[in-house]
């Protein structure tokens, strides 16, 4: 990407910084070679911001590598530096000092057309698109990830117009000595010169059979990707808020359960509540017996509450955790489940088998949820900070590490080979084999996301 885009790309930070509604993170995925683009960059090509032909040694600067993929709904890149930093802590990065950046040629004349700026503010990483014949005015927000190797950012693709393709570059713009009167910017592009990589093609309809999900805001307002929609409770005033949601395994409806224990059916079927009972602790989340004629609730103590077919096999109510229980799932048979604590410790009953825990484990951060992969042999759980961590025949596929908002939730795919992750955004990480069904990035949202659940 060339230099006068990198240098159109500073005046774009002006309006970036004076936001405080912010998104989330970039993902790994498999898509379509004509719904991907990526370019390497050779390193020690570092100039000035005022001279292109004033060679700079910064390593932070160098660009290595990028990439650029058209998914469902929304585009997402990604930059390497030869020496990247974390720019929430990286006090060269504070309130837009340096920044990552993204030129698309929309139109096909190999001009950008939109600049997409990746910044910290105030310690929190965000995106957005400016138009490059008018940079000082923000057409959208998006999200944006570090995950220590690799810069994200990813906005929605209505913002850009829906393009049928695009060509597209990106950039690095670093302020080694930010503040100084006069001090000179080092910026790197890729492609070098006037060239600009792609043409990225948009990615074609998603197949109804690969399945879907829906994610659950704590007002119960649902958001349905690939998967129908059947009702919410975001205009119903609630005694207590959601804090979970299952799928009904007839693929069409779901349950969403409050603190409280009150359940809400949506083309599934009410079982039963604790919504008139007087409990010890608050209820952390549901899950389904294989059937969908029952489901079991957890509390945050490990006390287990039983509806319809879903029969009672024990609980931790009367145990003295060391960190409270945040979720639980089942095996295929639903003779047993799981519950998990915020420490990532394990608890089995019925038929579930104990396949290993984080319980011993230093956490970065708290887990908040797990998941089964189905075979009633391993399960994943995932932690605040996007970290996942597999245990038995649960394939490790990867984490979500990079957002400076905090994942609440995980849900397996249908065949049991991946898994998607949500953020309290809305933004979705999908791995293996989980449908890349789109996300809330780009959308802001009146209260946050609590939960998701998939097709199953």
């Amino acid at each position: 990407m060339h230099q006068s885009t990198l240098r159109r790309g500073l005046a774009a930070l002006a309006p970036l910084l004076t936001v405080a509604t912010l998104a989330a993170p970039a993902r790994a995925a498999t898509y379509r070679a004509d719904a991907a683009s990526s370019i390497t960059d050779a390193r020690g090509d570092v100039t000035t911001d005022d001279d292109p032909a004033q060679p700079l040694n910064e390593a932070r600067a160098d660009v290595t590598a990028a990439s650029a993929d058209y998914r469902p709904g929304e585009i997402a890149f990604t930059l390497n530096v030869a020496q990247p930093t974390d720019p929430r802590t990286d006090p060269n990065w504070k309130d837009g000092a340096s920044f990552a950046l993204w030129g698309l040629d929309t139109s096909g004349d190999k001009n950008a057309d939109y600049l997409v700026s990746l910044v910290t503010v105030q310690g929190v990483l965000i995106s957005g698109v400016v138009g490059a014949s008018d940079p000082n005015t923000v057409l959208c927000f998006g999200s944006g990830s570090f995950d220590g190797t690799t810069y994200g950012a990813v906005i929605a693709s209505s913002c850009v117009g829906n393009p049928a393709q695009f060509n597209w570059g990106g950039g690095m713009v670093y302020a080694p000595n930010p503040g100084k009167i006069n001090a000179v910017l080092a910026v790197d592009g890729a492609p070098d010169g006037d060239a600009m990589a792609g043409p990225v093609t948009a990615p074609g309809a998603i197949d109804p059979a690969a399945g879907g999900y829906w994610l659950v805001g704590r007002d119960g307002g649902v958001f349905s990707f690939n998967s129908p929609f059947s009702g919410s409770t975001g205009a119903v005033k609630l005694n207590q808020p959601i804090v979970g949601v299952a799928a009904d395994p007839d693929h069409k409806g779901y349950w969403f359960v409050a603190s409280d224990g009150g359940v809400f059916g949506f083309d599934a079927a009410f079982l039963g509540s604790t919504g008139n009972l007087k409990l010890n602790k608050p209820i952390v989340g549901m899950t389904p017996t294989p059937t969908g004629k029952g489901y079991w609730l957890v509390a945050s103590d490990g006390g287990i509450f039983s509806f319809g077919d879903a029969a009672f096999y024990g609980s931790t109510g009367s145990l003295n955790l060391n960190k409270p229980i945040v979720g639980m799932a089942t095996t295929p048979s639903g003779k047993g489940y799981w519950l998990v604590a915020s420490d990532g410790g394990i608890f089995s009953f019925g038929d579930a088998r104990f396949f290993g825990s984080t319980g011993t484990m230093k956490l970065n951060q708290p887990i908040v949820a797990m998941a089964s992969n189905g075979t009633g042999k391993g399960y994943w759980m995932v932690a605040a900070d996007g970290g996942v961590f597999a245990f038995g025949d649960a394939l490790p596929l990867g984490s979500a590490l990079g957002s400076s908002f905090p994942v609440v939730g995980i849900a397996a795919a249908k065949d049991g080979q991946g898994y998607s992750i949500v953020r309290a955004d809305g933004t979705v990480v999908n791995k293996g084999t989980a449908p890349l069904a789109g996300s809330l990035v780009g959308h802001t949202l009146t209260l946050p996301i609590v939960g998701i659940a998939a097709t199953i």
